[in-house]
């Protein structure tokens, strides 16, 4: 059994994890759900290593454990399968699933590729693949360390027989999602997280849909797709290659809300004043921090411009983004799965902005993901 116990996470500006203490059966799955930026994925990182949290601890079968990396935590058989995997897009998913790998028997990657990616050749290069296709890459990878728990952050639809095989091997599951009716149907129990707090935590059974919406967000209603938001058979490609020609004569500006935002409109790597004027690097370092400021105070994100992008939510990635385009003054922006990772209220804010710019003229495009 793992337990995390009284774990905080405290940062200069923000206090992300305040006094967390939950215990994990093994052999069942939990559901690990909150608004942006109320710690989800920060206590993810404290369980496998990522970070070190400020203060807690972290105890297996009761006796305490300590985590300077995520290696130590992978010999302690906790493993993370990420939302956005690092993957090496130039070699094959069979050499990919073997990096960092322990001796392997051929017999145990081909039985794992059968049950977790049947329509792929091991061959195939990783960077031919689809995005979503890039996380069963790297839980099969996951899987072959033979994890005693395992989280699954932001995962696309598994299904249910599949997740409790897993389970009923004895591994404890935990999985961070937004997708409210896919945490009710597959776990066990609901963790309900809260501004760094554990809010309520019962057997999934106990939950309605409509009380977690309650809870959390204060609001029970689906969201809709506003009519405002133009449909495009257009692929992201296509988007991608004319972003970056630049303005075309006559047509304006293009902004681009790629559905990889970690990658595509970013990187882990970049300073946060970087991401952000990644458009205005000719201009002075003093201008560049204003505009940084400015956009980091509209898009309502607390974090030093020192600071690297790894340190942003989704949401507060997905905030700065678009703050970032908008202030370039599109003619169209393109989006792409832009309510991927969302919450319902965070979901609410992104279609409020955009309505506002819609509303000054700019095309607001819904492109094939």
């Amino acid at each position: 059994m793992l337990k995390v116990q009284n774990i905080c996470v405290n940062y200069s500006y923000k206090t992300v994890l305040s006094g967390v203490t939950l215990n994990f059966e093994q052999g069942k799955i939990y559901a690990l759900l909150g608004e942006n930026g109320a710690g989800k994925s920060t206590l993810s990182k404290v369980i496998c290593g990522d970070i070190k949290a400020t203060s807690g601890q972290i105890l297996i079968d009761e006796k305490p454990v300590f985590f300077n990396n995520p290696h130590a935590a992978i010999e302690k058989g906790i493993v993370c399968v990420h939302q956005r995997p690092l993957l090496a897009p130039s070699i094959s998913i069979g050499e990919n699933i073997l990096l960092g790998q322990k001796r392997v028997e051929k017999n145990e990657v081909a039985a794992v590729l059968k049950e977790w990616l049947p329509d792929y050749e091991e061959g195939t290069l990783v960077g031919k693949l689809e995005l979503e296709v890039w996380f069963f890459v790297s839980l099969s990878a996951a899987l072959l360390r033979k994890p005693s728990f395992l989280i699954l952050d932001e995962p696309p639809f598994i299904a249910d027989e599949k997740l409790r095989s897993l389970a009923s091997s004895g591994i404890t599951i935990l999985i961070i999602t937004h997708n409210l009716a896919q945490a009710m149907k597959q776990s066990d129990k609901i963790i309900l997280l809260q501004e760094g707090k554990v809010l309520e935590e019962k057997e999934s059974a106990l939950f309605t849909e409509n009380e977690i919406k309650q809870k959390l967000f204060g609001i029970s209603k689906e969201v809709a797709l506003p009519s405002f938001i133009e449909k495009e058979d257009v692929s992201e490609d296509d988007v991608f290659a004319l972003h970056a020609a630049g303005p075309i004569e006559g047509s304006g500006k293009i902004g681009y809300i790629p559905s990889d935002k970690t990658f595509r409109a970013s990187n882990p790597k970049l300073t946060i004043l970087q991401l952000v004027t990644a458009y205005h690097t000719e201009k002075k370092r003093s201008e560049r921090e204003a505009f940084a400021r400015e956009l980091l105070d509209k898009a309502q994100v607390n974090i030093r411009l020192d600071e690297k992008a790894v340190c942003l939510s989704g949401g507060m990635l997905q905030r700065l983004i678009l703050e970032r385009e908008i202030a370039e003054n599109p003619s169209r922006l393109y989006l792409f799965n832009p309510t991927k990772g969302l919450d319902v209220e965070g979901t609410e804010r992104l279609y409020s902005k955009l309505e506002s710019l819609a509303q000054k003229g700019t095309r607001i495009i819904l492109g094939n993901a």
